[in-house]
């Protein structure tokens, strides 16, 4: 008699990024069996293509066929483990990736023949979701509901007068802005020898800015990444959506994704908005 195993794992990527993960050997490859060295993938990302796993040095492997794909949010497949030359039966998994607080929360659910297999598993299932959660990601997705109409919540963004009373107040912060597509801005505190420059790519009005941006402290150069923010009305309010593209994929994004957070929570405090 099968039982079931359910293991979930909040990871800091979205949905997208991590269905992504599952497809392909260079994907699986960066967060399966990730301390094995001599392990080899071998992945046909598509409905009825196959997949198998192995290590020679382990002894073990999995192999089975992906039934089920849809994109971003859903992957079933047939299950087989194998101990050395020993193949076990075909069982089956179904991975679910659901939205939750910026990031996924990833679902699998293991149909187990065996239940005294089932803690070996359990303890498999944490070990690899954990690698996954490591997941470089290449960009982040952060939303905030600011009480203004989308005019007003555009505009902040664009004139250093607007952007003094959100974006890092009362800190000695200058503003230039060229608001104009190939115009720049540069935002940047001498107290902290922090900020932030980059170039306008697109402008629309009240409907979505993207922008480069790169990070500026004390030590090397940052890369140039590409923000994207756009407007969209909602209850009375703007739902402002911040995405967030790295030029390096990164596995700790916990100080952009705090940044924004703050920032962002000091758009919707506006006492003019």
């Amino acid at each position: 008699m099968t039982q079931e195993l359910v293991i979930t794992q909040h990871v800091p990527a979205q949905p997208h990024e991590v269905y992504a993960a599952w497809l392909t050997p260079e994907g699986m490859s960066r967060w399966w069996w990730v301390k094995i060295g001599d392990t080899t993938y071998a992945v046909d990302g598509r409905v009825g293509g196959s997949y198998l796993v192995e290590s020679q040095g382990a002894g073990i492997g999995v192999r089975g066929t992906f039934t089920r794909l849809e994109a971003p949010t859903l992957l079933e497949l047939t299950w087989t483990w194998l101990d050395g030359d020993t193949a076990g039966p075909e069982e089956s998994v179904r991975v679910d990736l659901t939205e939750q607080g910026g990031g996924t929360l990833v679902t699998v659910t293991h149909l187990v023949a065996d239940p005294d297999g089932v803690e070996s598993y359990r303890q498999g299932w944490e070990y690899v979701l954990g690698n996954l959660q490591r997941l470089p990601q290449s960009s982040i997705t952060l939303t905030q509901l600011v009480p203004a109409d989308p005019g007003q919540a555009y505009a902040a963004w664009l004139s250093p007068e607007l952007l003094s009373t959100w974006w890092w107040p009362g800190m000695d912060t200058t503003y230039a802005v060229d608001p104009q597509v190939g115009g720049s801005f540069a935002i940047r505190s001498g107290e902290t020898g922090l900020g932030a420059t980059g170039t306008y790519r697109e402008l629309v009005e009240a409907a979505r800015i993207v922008m480069t941006w790169r990070w500026e402290s004390p030590g090397p150069a940052a890369p140039e990444d590409i923000v994207t923010v756009t407007f969209a009305e909602d209850d009375g309010g703007t739902l402002v959506t911040l995405v967030h593209e790295f030029a390096t994929a990164s596995v700790d994004t916990t100080n952009p994704v705090r940044g924004w957070r703050e920032v962002l929570a000091s758009l919707a405090d506006r006492r003019d908005a």
